[in-house]
């Protein structure tokens, strides 16, 4: 016994005597290699490899940009730092970024007034600070790097676009807060470009109105809001889903994103059930241990929402998982106190 106590005291002494290098080092986000600063900035036209941590928090600047907030930039994204693949050339573990960004921010920040984007590893989201500068922020969830590039700016500063689901119709709508130079939008669904409409190319914006009558109920379509300018350029600036069903019918189990997230104490968290059923609703950390339980028991047919309150609870990522009939589900959230 005291052999193997002296081996250990040895083996402890020589990880301490280790240089810092072989020694695991914390995991420190970077913006093309070095750490983030206050004064951190992408300007336009130019490229940066990022490297996040799990649940990492950054924040730079856009600039260089000739447009004020009605000049909204195009962010362009790609999984990795190859030099093959994308315009950063670091290496480092490809961790894949969000490749959509629209109007209304994401499920860890939702904000009406900034342009947001998701992936399973990250949310950016984007806004006018009003100091002449587009802020970016980026929450990570993962560990690993992305290219991100400044590309262009927009002529349409866009407020909304939204897919609202009725009784065998959807109706499509969007707002812009101002427009310059701009000939038509076009609205795609699923692909195909089913309606036009004049720009008005008013500096004060203008609202647009379509109700598309050619759906099923049921069924689950997806629109594209594209813009053309003048010289002929189509530039995509936001996507909305909605699925057509006859009013207060649920037609399909669904367990939704919790919301807000990340939260601190409560979110709420929805579910649906096309027909009555048992429902075990229950959250767990990230060991498997279950830390509450919200629902047990037989549930109508219909869209529920229930409360979870994290108060008791550390700050960190919660799985919570739904069991209704043969139906199953999980989803992440994450509770930052």
């Amino acid at each position: 016994m005291k052999k193997i106590f002296a081996i250990l005291l040895l083996v402890g002494a020589m990880a301490l005597a280790l240089p810092t290098s072989v020694q695991a080092q914390p995991c420190v986000a970077t913006f093309n290699g070095s750490p983030f600063t206050p004064s951190t900035e992408l300007a336009l036209g130019q490229s940066a490899c990022i490297k996040l941590c799990p649940f990492s928090f950054v924040h730079f600047f856009l600039v260089g940009a000739d447009r004020d907030a009605a000049g909204v930039p195009i962010l362009l994204t790609a999984a990795g730092c190859s030099p093959t693949s994308t315009p950063c050339d670091f290496t480092c573990t490809p961790i894949n970024p969000p490749s959509v960004f629209t109007l209304g921010g994401g499920i860890y920040f939702p904000d009406p007034n900034a342009y947001g984007g998701n992936s399973d590893c990250m949310e950016i989201r984007y806004y006018w600070n009003h100091d002449g500068y587009w802020d970016i922020e980026i929450f990570s969830l993962c560990n690993g790097c992305f290219c991100l590039t400044f590309d262009d700016q927009l002529d349409v500063e866009l407020s909304s676009f939204t897919a609202v689901a009725a009784d065998a119709s959807v109706e499509v709508s969007w707002a812009t807060a101002s427009e310059a130079e701009m000939d038509e939008f076009n609205v795609l669904r699923d692909g195909e470009m089913v309606y036009r409409a004049d720009a008005t190319n008013s500096a004060a914006g203008h609202s647009y109105n379509w109700t598309d009558s050619n759906v099923r109920n049921g069924m689950t379509y997806h629109y594209t809001l594209v813009g053309v300018d003048l010289n002929g350029l189509s530039t995509t600036y936001a996507m909305a889903s909605a699925t057509p069903g006859a009013a207060g019918a649920v037609d399909n189990y669904a367990l939704a994103q919790n919301y807000p997230n990340p939260f601190n104490p409560e979110t709420s968290i929805s579910f649906s059930l096309p027909v009555a059923s048992d429902v075990s609703l229950r959250v767990f950390n990230l060991v498997g241990q279950e830390v509450a339980t919200l629902v047990s028991g037989p549930q109508a047919a219909g869209t529920h929402t229930v409360s979870f309150d994290g108060s008791n609870l550390t700050s960190g990522m919660y799985i919570y998982r739904i069991e209704a009939g043969e139906f199953s589900a999980t989803r992440k959230m994450v509770l930052m106190k």
